[in-house]
């Protein structure tokens, strides 16, 4: 059989689990012929063909006839909706491709996971923590779990010597504006900063944009209601801040990480602990719990925690190199 791969998901503009998939394709076609694919109608890109679909399941047989015409040895999909497309697919018992998916989140509590776990032949996980979580939770199927860390691009990296003075605390947070992400916790502690010397962007789009704006009372908290040219803006911050409910490995937390910028987090499930005990140039706060992040936010603008230099860690942990390491030999190729 060919080494021939297929990649499937919902979207190529989506958030980090679809940015992290395209990453694995792009330097995998490199070895191997690969085929991209997204459900849903996206902007022309290269090597990414669209179903044209409204939602994501709609795609299901348009998949299964890109598998009949190009027999893959492997179909890599992420995301819950498009893994269960896979498995299913897988199911059928007419194909002899091998079913990968890769859990990009915490999970656990979704109906469809047991089904996705049991049915795929390789599952990839972007946190060892998350790895670890599901192992206990599904330990007859440990051994087709595999840890393929994510890929940082040097281009996220910009010279983070800038002009903010001293005493001026600039922060950002980069996020969909959805309940997971938290972002109300976070307005909730500023509302209760309105006097202190700290200003916050937040970057993201998504439903929760009018509730969010709505209830912010703090004339230093801004929103930038979009995601472009995410990587040409740290240089302009001192201050990152992931307020999650639940995560799988914060893409935006490893971009502040490498460009050195201190970070505030959640010890939310899963990979913000990770990141910061790999570094430590960062502090938790209790997830859930807003005071705890004012707390915080109000340390670090007395001075209390120290900033590290991280870029060089994150370089090394979350490269590309690293990660074709990985699914090289985990596909065998």
């Amino acid at each position: 059989m060919s080494k021939n791969i297929i990649f499937f998901t919902s979207t190529i503009k989506g958030g980090g689990a679809e940015k992290q998939l395209y990453a694995l394709f792009d330097i995998l076609r490199k070895k191997v012929e690969c085929r991209y694919y997204v459900a849903k109608k996206t902007n022309s890109i290269d090597n990414v063909e669209s179903f044209v679909k409204k939602r994501t399941f709609y795609s299901f047989f348009k998949l299964v006839k890109v598998i009949l015409k190009f027999k893959p040895k492997y179909l890599i999909t992420t995301l819950p909706t498009p893994n269960l497309i896979n498995v299913l697919i897988k199911k059928l018992n007419l194909f002899k491709f091998e079913s990968v998916v890769r859990i990009a989140n915490h999970n656990l509590d979704l109906k469809t996971t047991k089904f996705i776990i049991k049915n795929a032949d390789i599952v990839l996980f972007n946190s060892n923590e998350n790895k670890a979580l599901y192992t206990k939770q599904f330990i007859n199927f440990q051994e087709k779990f595999y840890y393929v860390n994510n890929i940082i691009s040097p281009s996220y990296s910009k010279s983070n010597k800038n002009n903010i003075p001293s005493e001026k605390t600039n922060a950002l947070v980069v996020s969909r504006l959805v309940t997971n992400k938290g972002i109300d916790l976070l307005i909730n502690a500023m509302n209760e900063l309105s006097q202190e010397n700290i200003s916050i962007d937040i970057y993201g789009v998504g439903p929760e944009f009018d509730y969010l704006n709505d209830l912010s009372k703090n004339k230093n908290v801004k929103f930038i209601n979009e995601f472009s040219s995410i990587e040409d803006i740290w240089s302009k911050y001192n201050l990152f801040i992931l307020p999650s409910r639940k995560e799988g490995m914060s893409n935006s937390l490893l971009e502040a990480q490498y460009n050195n910028i201190f970070s505030i987090v959640s010890n939310c499930k899963t990979g913000n602990n990770e990141i910061i005990d790999l570094t430590n140039n960062g502090i938790l706060f209790k997830t859930e719990d807003y005071k705890d992040l004012k707390l915080k936010i109000l340390n670090y603008l007395n001075g209390q925690y120290e900033s590290k230099k991280s870029k060089e860690i994150i370089g090394k942990n979350f490269s590309e190199k690293r990660a074709m390491s990985y699914i090289s030999n985990i596909l065998s190729i």
